[in-house]
């Protein structure tokens, strides 16, 4: 998380590869499975931080004009919603459920990238503010097996309940965008209805 700029061996800004285009490609590939096996879920795990994103930079998918490495975790954690916002209307019917959520805050090396006074800082209070891994895999869990979550479909949960989102990750034309960029970015066609958007 927020690492210094690097791309992956494909070409890519590793952030965004690897909290959304990795995902992204996975779940087109399972996509017949879990169709075949509903009902099912797909949980994506996303952040609040998406809610400092300000912009996916489509048209500088690879941040190469100016590169942040805040900006670039923000922008990846606004795509999993809006992955899963698509997902949901792609989905519609086929009684396979998706869900994104926030995990917290939890104590885990994710932070590892920050300069090292910031990071004491943080591991000092670590206990008094950040959940365990067990604790930050709850909300997770509860999409995951809840008798009312399995009824809903396409929503954002924070602690266990269903959580707000910003206007942004709420843009169905932005969400079916990202869906066609991401689909050239991993060169990958699935088949109908999970092509490109035709409108």
């Amino acid at each position: 998380m927020m690492c210094p700029r690097s791309l992956t061996e494909d070409g890519y800004e590793l952030q965004f590869a690897t909290n959304h285009l990795g995902h992204f490609l996975f779940t087109l590939i399972l996509l017949p499975k879990i169709i075949s096996s509903a009902p099912s879920k797909i949980i994506n795990v996303s952040s609040e931080a998406h809610k400092w994103c300000k912009s996916l930079y489509l048209d500088d998918i690879n941040l190469e004009k100016s590169y942040n490495p805040q900006t670039s975790y923000f922008r990846s954690k606004a795509a999993n919603i809006l992955f899963s916002r698509e997902l949901t209307r792609r989905l519609e019917g086929t009684g396979v459920s998706v869900y994104s959520v926030h995990p917290g805050a939890v104590d885990t090396e994710l932070l590892r990238h920050l300069d090292s006074v910031t990071w004491r800082v943080l591991r000092y209070f670590a206990n008094f503010f950040m959940k365990t891994p067990e604790q930050g895999a709850q909300t997770t869990i509860y999409c995951a097996v809840d008798e009312k979550a399995a009824k809903e479909t396409g929503l954002y949960y924070g602690d266990c309940a269903v959580a707000t989102t910003t206007t942004m990750t709420q843009d169905d034309g932005l969400a079916k965008q990202l869906w066609d960029v991401s689909l050239d970015m991993v060169k990958f066609t699935p088949a109908e209805p999970f092509g490109k958007s035709t409108s």
